[in-house]
């Protein structure tokens, strides 16, 4: 039997136990667990079902040795994605996506009931509610992980977890301007949400299928390599993120470039990226949850159920009579 978690939702009166997948994914489990207890935004997908996803407060690189796709995931099974964000899933109903992710475990059957209704209401949260509501994961015995030693840290990435760790229960300031329209050089005809639709989808790309996989390579590419690598791969994110508003984003990205172009050592390199993800998980988990999701109503499908069918359909323009 695998070791056994909590998973909480304080906000909603709700807590499930769940077992980890410790003969199936070992490494995984045993690094997630050695990172426990933690307390993260909760999230929801938009395009892969009924599922919840949280970003976790970890950057795992463990082997992985059994995966699952989601639209064969039983209710109750939690996932854990290394590459989309270090991302933690429950399941709680049918799943949409063919993609398979890393099996972290699963609810105990008991009380995969209390599932939906979670799902739910963070799913009418992140749409349109927008509450601030998190998700506490810890061990079900009560131990709590060894703190993990900075000490051995270069400065740069102590400068990086130590604002990931201000803003995982915060959303950063940035992300707030960039949301209320105050970057005022930004968006064409005096509208901002096409800034803040491509700063969403940036942050995103950039982090999770950017960065990520550059230190996955850290094993295989050598330090001057990988300093190549990352000065084409970086430049044309972080300063278009920094120019949509991100700027302490666009100012942390230049001091990795030149930390790690400076380091020879493989392992500063990696301790350095990963520290850099820890940032900018959090900003992906801010500026997913602050979207406004719900402008997807005017593209609404008219299919199984929906809730609010119908389809906007655009006038035609006066220039065309």
């Amino acid at each position: 039997m695998g070791r056994l978690i909590d998973i909480s939702w304080p906000d909603l009166d709700v807590i499930v136990v769940a077992e980890l997948a410790d003969e199936s994914n070992p490494e995984m489990c045993e690094e997630f667990w050695q990172h426990l207890p933690f307390r993260v935004l909760q999230a929801h997908p938009v395009v892969s079902g009924e599922s919840l996803y949280c970003w976790t407060p970890i950057v795992s690189t463990a082997p992985v040795r059994h995966r699952e796709r989601i639209i064969d995931c039983p209710i109750g099974r939690l996932r854990y994605s290394q590459s989309t964000g270090n991302k933690m899933s429950v399941q709680y109903g049918q799943g949409l996506e063919p993609l398979a992710q890393p099996v972290l475990g699963q609810v105990l059957p008991e009380y995969c009931d209390l599932l939906p209704g979670v799902g739910k209401e963070i799913w009418e949260n992140v749409f349109w509610r927008k509450a601030e509501m998190f998700i506490e994961v810890k061990r079900h015995d009560g131990s709590v992980a060894a703190p993990q030693p900075d000490k051995n840290l270069p400065e740069i990435a102590k400068t990086f977890l130590a604002e990931a760790r201000r803003v995982q229960e915060s959303e950063p300031e940035d992300l707030r301007n960039i949301r209320l329209g105050l970057v005022e050089d930004t968006g064409s005809y005096g509208q901002y949400f096409t800034a803040w639709d491509y700063a969403n989808g940036m942050v995103r790309d950039y982090i999770m299928y950017t960065i990520y996989p550059l230190l996955k390579l850290a094993d295989k590419l050598s330090p001057e390599d990988l300093a190549t690598s990352l000065d084409e791969f970086d430049v044309p994110y972080s300063s278009y993120l920094g120019y949509s508003g991100l700027v302490t984003l666009d100012k942390f990205a230049g001091m990795m470039r030149d930390a790690v172009r400076q380091s020879k050592d493989r392992e500063e390199i990696k301790m350095i990226l990963r520290a850099f993800l820890m940032y900018g998980n959090r900003l992906c988990a801010w500026s997913f949850h602050y979207f406004p999701w719900h402008i997807g109503l005017f593209y609404n499908r008219q299919i199984g159920g929906q809730e609010m069918p119908g389809r906007w359909i655009q006038r035609p323009s006066r220039l065309n009579g």
